[in-house]
C-alpha cells in the first residue's frame, strides 16, 4: 500500500474511538471513517477502480468526501478533486485531461455532470450496507502519483498538479514541525480540500491524527458556529476568509475565540488594515504566515515570534526545503536583490498531468547543484518574484506572468496593490492591465471601500501621483462591494479585467 493508506491505518489503530471530523451535530471517529472508506472502496472496485486509475470527485468538504478520497487511495487510484463551486467548464476540463474511470459528484452537481462528461457518475452519499472486510490494499510505490490538484486557472485553464504519496507525507510532517502541531489540536478548516492548503489540513487529519472541524456552510455565521460548538485550537484561513469575517456581516467579534491558539494564513497577503484587526480580534493567538504553491506543497513559513515585526515576510524555508532567488542569468541573487523564487528539495511536484510542455517550463534541474557526476534533482521555478533580506527571510513581490507592460515599461501589479493598501483609503484592491491602443496595457484597479466611493477615488488618484511613477499609476478605478473570486478563494483576475471591459463598453 502507499504511504497515505499505510499511515492512515496506523492512525486508525491508535485512535479508532477518537474524533476525526466534526461538522455541525456530526462527530465521525477514525474507526467510523475507516469503515465508511472500506464500504466505498468495495463499491468503487466493483465499478472498475484499480491501481493507477483516476477517480474524479466534484464535491464540498464532508465526511463522505473524506471517506471517498481514502477509498480511492486504498485501491491505489489517483484522486482528482474539483471544487464543488468550480464552473462546469473546469469539471469538464479535469475529466478530459485525466480520463477518469468514474466521477463521484455531489447531489447539486449531478445533472450538470451528466450533461457535461461521458464518464460513469456516482452520487456522493453515505455508503449503504454493513461494513464488509477491507479491500485488499494495492501495492503502491511511495513515489507514484497520489493526487492531481488544479491550479487556480486565473490566467487560463487550470493545470493538473501531480503529487506523490512521499511528497504529501513529507510536506505534511514538515509543516507540522514548523507549526508545532499537537495530537490534541483541532483544526478549523473552512477552506475547500480541493485547494492545496485545504488538502493540507485534510492530510493533517488522516496522517497525523489531528481532528478537523468543518463549518456546515461557507459563510461567517457557519464559521463562528463551528468555533463555538467544537472549540478548535487552530484556524486555517485565507485572506478572503479573514476579510469576510472582519469586514463582512459577521458575528466574529461576539464569538468566544478562547480555544484558538494559532491562526494560519496563505494564498496571498492580508490587506494591512484587515491584518491589524485580525491581530486585535485574535490577539491571544499566534499568527503564522506562510508561502507555497500547489506545485511545491509548502515552501516557507514565518516563525510566529516574528509576525508583529516582519508581517511583510513569509519567513524561512521549511525543513527539507531550500529557497533560492535566481537572477535572469541563472546565478543566485544577493540579499535584497529581486529575482525568481526557486523551490528546491521536499515537495517538488511530479509534473502537470498530460502537459509535458508546461511541466518543462517550471520543473527544471536545480540551478545551484554542484555535485559533479550526479544528475541534479528537479526544482520548481515558481514564476514568483521575491527577495531575501540579510537574515534570510523571504519576501514575495508578485508573479512574473502578471507583469503589466505600460507605455513600454514592465510594472508589477502586486507592487501597485501594496502601495494602494498602504494608503489606508481602501479595504482591499486588485490591479490588472487592460489592452490600450496607446499604452499597450493600461493599469486599472478594482477597489473595495468603506463608503464615500467618489471621495476615495479622488484621494487615491492624488495619492498615486505622489507615490508612484507615471507608468504605475492606475488610469481607472472600479468600486465593487466584493471581488469576484475563483474556486480557490483568490480574486479572479479575468473577472476583474472583465469589469473594466464592460465599463468601457
Amino acid at each position: 500500500m502507499g504511504a497515505l493508506s499505510r499511515i492512515f491505518h496506523s492512525v486508525v489503530r491508535e485512535k479508532a474511538e477518537q474524533p476525526a471530523l466534526l461538522c455541525g451535530d456530526r462527530t465521525v471517529t477514525y474507526g467510523e471513517l475507516n469503515a465508511m472508506a472500506n464500504r466505498i472502496a468495495a463499491d468503487m472496485a466493483s465499478r472498475g477502480v484499480v491501481h493507477g486509475a483516476r477517480c474524479l470527485i466534484w464535491a464540498a468538504n464532508s465526511p463522505e468526501l473524506a471517506a471517498t478520497m481514502l477509498a480511492a487511495v486504498q485501491l491505489g487510484a489517483i484522486i482528482v478533486l474539483v471544487n464543488d463551486e468550480a464552473p462546469a467548464t473546469h469539471f469538464e476540463h479535469a475529466a478530459n485531461l485525466t480520463e477518469p474511470v468514474i466521477a463521484v459528484v455531489a447531489a447539486q452537481n449531478l445533472e450538470t455532470a451528466r450533461n457535461t462528461i461521458d464518464v460513469p457518475i456516482v452520487e456522493l452519499a453515505p455508503p449503504a450496507g454493513k461494513a464488509g472486510p477491507p479491500q485488499s490494499l494495492a501495492l503502491v510505490h511511495d513515489h507514484e502519483p497520489a493526487s492531481i490538484f488544479f491550479t487556480s486557472g486565473s490566467t487560463g485553464l487550470p493545470k493538473g498538479v501531480v503529487q506523490s504519496h512521499a511528497n504529501l507525507l513529507a510536506g505534511c510532517r514538515m509543516v507540522a514541525e514548523h507549526l508545532g502541531l499537537r495530537a490534541d489540536d483541532r483544526i478549523l478548516c473552512p477552506i475547500p480540500w480541493s485547494f492545496d492548503y485545504g488538502y493540507g489540513q485534510f492530510l493533517s487529519t488522516i496522517l497525523l491524527g489531528i481532528a478537523q472541524v468543518l463549518p456546515e456552510a461557507r459563510n461567517s455565521f457557519a464559521i463562528c458556529d463551528a468555533i463555538t460548538r467544537h472549540r478548535p485550537t487552530i484556524f486555517a484561513g485565507l485572506p478572503s476568509i479573514f476579510a469576510l469575517l472582519i469586514r463582512g456581516i459577521s458575528p466574529i467579534r461576539e464569538t468566544d475565540l478562547g480555544s484558538l491558539r494559532l491562526v494560519t494564513n496563505t494564498g496571498g497577503k492580508i490587506a494591512p488594515a484587515i491584518f491589524d484587526e485580525l491581530r486585535t480580534i485574535f490577539g491571544h493567538s499566534d499568527i503564522s504566515l506562510n508561502y507555497g504553491m500547489t506545485e511545491t506543497y509548502r515552501g516557507a513559513g514565518l516563525p510566529v515570534a516574528l509576525t508583529a515585526q516582519k508581517p511583510e515576510s513569509v519567513g524561512y524555508a521549511y525543513p527539507g526545503v531550500s529557497i533560492a532567488i535566481i537572477r535572469e542569468d541563472g546565478t543566485e541573487a544577493a540579499p535584497g536583490e529581486l529575482g525568481e523564487i526557486v523551490h528546491r528539495g521536499t515537495g517538488v511536484f511530479l509534473g502537470y498531468w498530460g502537459n509535458p510542455e508546461a511541466t518543462a517550463k517550471i520543473r527544471r534541474p536545480d540551478p545551484l547543484w554542484t555535485q559533479h557526476g550526479v544528475d541534479p534533482p528537479m526544482a520548481v521555478f515558481s514564476g514568483d518574484l521575491g527577495w531575501k533580506d540579510e537574515d534570510g527571510l523571504l519576501y514575495v513581490k508578485g508573479r512574473r506572468d502578471r507583469l503589466i507592460k505600460s507605455m513600454g515599461v514592465r510594472v508589477s501589479p502586486d507592487e501597485i496593490e501594496s502601495l494602494i493598501r498602504k494608503s489606508g483609503l481602501v479595504r482591499d484592491v486588485a490591479v490588472v492591465g487592460v489592452p490600450h491602443e496607446l499604452m499597450g496595457e493600461m493599469v486599472v484597479a478594482a477597489i473595495t471601500v468603506e463608503d464615500q466611493a467618489e471621495t476615495v477615488v479622488k484621494a487615491l488618484k492624488g495619492y498615486a501621483r505622489d507615490t508612484m511613477s507615471n507608468f504605475m499609476q492606475p488610469r481607472d478605478y472600479c468600486v465593487v462591494d466584493t471581488f469576484p473570486l475563483n474556486p480557490n478563494g483568490k480574486p479572479d483576475l479575468n473577472e476583474v479585467r472583465a469589469l473594466f471591459e464592460r465599463k468601457a463598453a
